[in-house]
């Protein structure tokens, strides 16, 4: 994902559907359809109680692989850190995950990006104790935060100052670690787990599924991919020191029309990265709307393509989406956490936009940075106290949807 930043005042967006009104509550649980994936688990369980031993240790020996692409990393116990659940109650009550989407270093603007890790985006998936449904909100990586030990800084910052000083190599491990804690100190939101999420990573899942449908909800230019008048591919954007994106002479930017695509891989993890030239001047909070729909849109598809049916590609499923992912378990076996999201589908994850998807500058000098408004710091002391529903309810246009505002 691109960390070039044009910092620009949000407009209101025009011609595009209203929100779509909060649902009601849940059917009771047993009525409700299952996830795509609660069915393969359910499916593959059968599997091995009915099946012959030399196929049993087979689909165990696939699970197993499927499980184990997923990196895991340990965070130090320590009684003072008040950022996360104790050891030992992870899965109890509200759940509040950390997603952390890592900028993967490769070349932007036929320019190479420095080693530094950047925290492009960063979200929290709330899942109330019901389970029966989450909450995806963004959080500003332009965010003023006071970081523990760092004094002031937005709030990205905290993820790369994490990592560079993590000892014993586990950069990734610190970097979630100081994320966290900042998160805390801001929000009071405490945190039971907590995943890297590398979109680079998630072609694969796409490929495998022959594409993925998403509703573009704003015109968007490329400043990654373009084309020459003789149909050569060239760099569409040039960056200067601020890391502003200028349009490159003779260089014609890939363009993502409004309506619904189906996008292949490769479209699908360009279109997610874009925060530079968008219709509707929108930067981050573009982006991480775009992000959350493409987070969705890859659940959904793999629930209509009937993967609970095809159990070999179920596996290489997960095995290619466990190759995107890092993630810290609070000491539960990542297989538990499968179980207990067991529930969730795509139509169950409803999109929260912070400070109503608008930049609101914070007032410091010198710097592009942002902070909360007061509704946005009284909509995340809902989400902490588990009221998130009932405040969404007053302000339903905070609430995103799929085919944008």
């Amino acid at each position: 994902m691109s960390s070039a930043f044009v910092t620009t005042k949000s407009r209101k967006p025009e011609l595009l559907p209203p929100p779509p009104p909060l649902p009601e509550p849940p059917p009771p649980r047993g009525k409700r359809r299952k996830a795509w994936w609660a069915r393969l688990l359910v499916a593959a369980g059968t599997l091995l109680v009915l099946t012959s031993g030399g196929v049993m240790i087979a689909v165990k020996v696939a699970l197993d692989r499927a499980v184990s692409s997923v990196t895991q990393v340990e965070i130090p116990s320590d009684p003072e850190n008040t950022s996360v659940v104790p050891e030992g109650r992870a899965l109890t009550g509200t759940l509040n995950i950390l997603l952390v989407g890592v900028d993967d270093g490769q070349a932007v603007g036929g320019e190479l990006r420095k080693d530094t890790p950047l925290a492009d985006s960063i979200m929290i998936l709330h899942v109330p104790p019901s389970r029966d449904r989450a909450y995806l909100v963004s959080l500003p990586r332009d965010l003023w935060v006071r970081i523990p030990g760092h004094g002031s800084g937005k709030l990205n910052s905290a993820y790369t100052d994490g990592h560079r000083e993590a000892k014993a190599g586990n950069g990734r491990a610190g970097g979630l670690d100081l994320l966290m804690r900042t998160i805390s100190g801001e929000l009071g939101i405490v945190f039971n787990a907590a995943a890297i999420v590398n979109f680079t990573g998630f072609t694969k899942a796409v490929n495998l599924l022959g594409g993925v449908t998403m509703y573009i909800d704003e015109r968007v230019e490329s400043v990654h991919y373009g084309t020459t008048a003789d149909g050569q591919l060239c760099y569409p954007a040039r960056f200067d020191s601020e890391y502003h994106a200028h349009k490159r002479p003779g260089c014609t930017p890939r363009v993502f029309e409004r309506g619904t695509r189906r996008l292949t891989a490769e479209e699908a993890l360009d279109y997610t990265r874009q925060r530079e030239w968008l219709e509707l001047e929108d930067g981050d909070y573009g982006r991480q709307r775009h992000q959350q729909q493409f987070i969705k849109a890859l659940v959904r598809e793999a629930r209509l393509q009937g993967l609970t049916t095809d159990l070999p590609k179920a596996l290489r499923l997960i095995e290619s989406v466990g190759s995107a992912l890092t993630v810290w378990t609070n000491g539960v076996k990542l297989e538990d956490w499968f179980f207990t999201l067991k529930d969730l589908a795509a139509g169950d994850i409803f999109m929260v936009k912070t400070n109503r998807g608008a930049y609101n500058p914070a007032p410091i000098s010198g710097t592009a940075a942002e902070a909360l408004s007061e509704d946005s710091r009284q909509m995340f002391a809902a989400l902490r106290d588990n009221r998130i529903h009932e405040w969404l309810v007053d302000h339903p246009d905070w609430l995103g949807s799929e085919q944008g505002y």
